[in-house]
C-alpha cells in the first residue's frame, strides 16, 4: 500500500514544479528598498512593456514661489443707496445671502426713498428735510452724469491706447507686454464705466411728484454678473444718502501676487506665463496658465521682496481670493539637464520619486530619482532629474506602473 502512496506524492510535486510564477523579486539587502523584478518573456509581452533611454537635453528652466490669489481692480462693484430710503424684499423672491452668484441685472433690495412723511401737512422741520432730500437727488443725478461722461473719455482714451500698442507689436516694433498693460487698462475702464452708468440708470428712476414729494418703488439690481461678497444691510432697514449696500465680486479672472527677492527679478523671463497651482500640484495637468500683467508697482521692503503679477482665467472657480498657491516661473537660463519622459515616474506614499531601470530582456531594478520639475512638449511630458541615473540608462515609460505593483503585491 505504501508504493502508491509514494507515486502520487512524486506526480503532485513534480506537477508544482512544473509550474512557475510569472514573476520573481529579488531584495538587494545591500542597498534598502531597492528591489530587482523578474518577469517571463510572456509577462512582458502581455504588459506591453516600452522603454526609452535617459538623455541630456537644454530645457527651459524653472523658479517654484509662493503666489497669493487677488481680486483685480475693477472686479468689485460697490451699490450705494442713491437717496435716503427704505429697503425691503426684491420683487416676488428673497434677499440672496452672501456667496449667491448673481446676473447682471438680478434685484437684490427693493427701496422706497424717503423725501416726505407720511402725512399731508409736514411740519417745517420735515419740509426742510424734504428740500434736501430733493437738493440730495439733483446733485446726485449730475454727479452720477458726470461720472459716465468722464468713464466714456477713459474708456476711450484706453481703446485708442490699445489700438496704438496693437498697432506697435504688428509692426515689430511693441512689445506683447504693451497691449498685456493697454488691454488692462481698457478693462479696469469698462468695469468703472459699467458701474457708472448702472448708478445714473438708478438714479433717473427715481421719479419726483411735485405735490406730495414721493418717490416710487423701485429695484436695486446687482450691476454686473458676479458672486454677492457683502451684504451691508437688511429688509426694512433706513438708509441715508451714500450708504453702501452690497459688494457684487467677479471671479472670472484674478490675479496671482508673487513675491520674489529683488536680486533674484533678472533671472526671471518677465515676458513668459507662468505655471499655477496648489502647493504640490503646479506641474501636473490640473496647474493653470497665467499671464504677466503689468498691475501697480509694489513691493516688501523687509523681506527685500518685489512683486510681479499674473493674470489667469478662473471661470470654473477653482482659486479664491487670499488662496495660496504655488507659482513656476520660467528662467532666462537654459542649461542641458538629463530628462526622461514623465510617464516613466513613480511616487509612493511618501512622496519618493522613483524608475525602473530596464537591465535585460526581462530584469527590471527599481532606482530612486530626483525630479526638479517637469517641462511640458507636444510630443510628451519629460520630467527634469537632479539625482539618480546616468546617461543613456533605459528606463520602463509604458508598464513602469505595472512593475510596481508586481513588486508591492498588487500587480497580476
Amino acid at each position: 500500500m505504501l508504493v502508491p502512496l509514494a507515486g502520487c506524492t512524486k506526480s503532485a510535486s513534480s506537477k508544482t514544479a512544473d509550474k512557475k510564477s510569472p514573476a520573481k523579486i529579488e531584495a538587494h539587502p545591500d542597498e534598502d528598498g531597492i528591489s530587482l523584478v523578474t518577469l517571463t518573456p510572456k509577462a512582458v509581452e502581455r504588459l506591453g512593456i516600452t522603454s526609452e533611454a535617459a538623455r541630456i537635453e537644454t530645457v527651459e528652466r524653472r523658479r517654484t514661489l509662493g503666489g497669493e490669489v487677488l481680486i483685480p481692480d475693477g472686479n468689485i462693484v460697490t451699490v450705494s443707496a442713491p437717496v435716503s430710503g427704505t429697503l425691503g424684499l426684491p420683487a416676488d423672491m428673497e434677499i440672496p445671502p452672501p456667496g449667491t452668484r448673481l446676473y447682471a441685472g438680478q434685484p437684490v433690495f427693493s427701496f422706497v426713498p424717503l423725501l416726505s412723511p407720511e402725512r399731508d401737512v409736514p411740519t417745517p422741520a420735515e419740509r426742510v428735510q424734504m428740500a434736501d432730500a430733493r437738493a440730495s437727488l439733483v446733485s446726485a443725478q449730475i454727479i452720477a452724469d458726470g461720472d459716465v461722461r468722464q468713464s466714456n473719455a477713459e474708456v476711450e482714451a484706453a481703446q485708442i491706447a490699445l489700438d496704438r500698442a496693437e498697432q506697435l507689436l504688428a509692426d515689430k516694433v511693441g512689445s506683447e507686454r504693451d497691449v498685456d498693460d493697454a488691454t488692462a487698462t481698457l478693462t479696469i475702464a469698462q468695469r468703472k464705466l459699467e458701474a457708472a452708468q448702472a448708478r445714473k440708470e438708478t438714479l433717473d428712476k427715481l421719479t419726483l411728484d411735485a405735490e406730495q414729494g414721493e418717490l416710487r418703488l423701485i429695484q436695486l439690481t446687482s450691476p454686473q454678473d458676479g458672486i454677492l461678497q457683502r451684504l451691508n444691510a437688511t429688509r426694512g432697514q433706513m438708509v441715508t444718502t451714500g450708504t453702501p449696500l452690497f459688494e457684487v465680486v467677479n471671479l472670472d479672472q484674478v490675479w496671482v501676487r508673487v513675491p520674489i527677492y529683488a536680486g533674484q527679478v533678472e533671472d526671471v523671463d518677465l515676458t513668459a506665463d507662468a505655471t499655477v497651482g496648489r502647493p504640490g500640484a503646479e506641474q501636473t495637468q490640473d496647474a493653470l496658465q497665467a499671464a504677466p500683467i503689468a498691475a501697480p508697482p509694489s513691493a516688501d521692503p523687509t523681506a527685500a521682496t518685489i512683486d510681479l503679477y499674473y493674470r489667469l482665467d478662473n471661470s470654473e472657480g477653482r482659486l479664491r481670493p487670499g488662496e495660496r498657491v504655488s507659482v513656476s516661473l520660467a528662467l532666462n537660463e537654459q542649461r542641458e539637464n538629463l530628462v526622461v519622459p514623465w510617464a516613466a515616474i513613480l511616487s509612493d506614499i511618501h512622496g519618493v520619486d522613483w524608475v525602473y531601470e530596464q537591465t535585460d530582456s526581462t530584469v527590471f531594478r527599481r532606482r530612486r530619482v530626483m525630479v526638479a520639475y517637469s517641462v511640458s512638449r507636444d510630443d510628451g511630458d519629460l520630467a527634469v532629474l537632479t539625482e539618480g541615473l546616468e546617461e543613456g540608462t533605459e528606463v520602463v515609460v509604458d508598464g513602469a506602473a505595472e512593475l510596481f505593483g508586481t513588486e508591492f503585491g498588487a500587480g497580476k
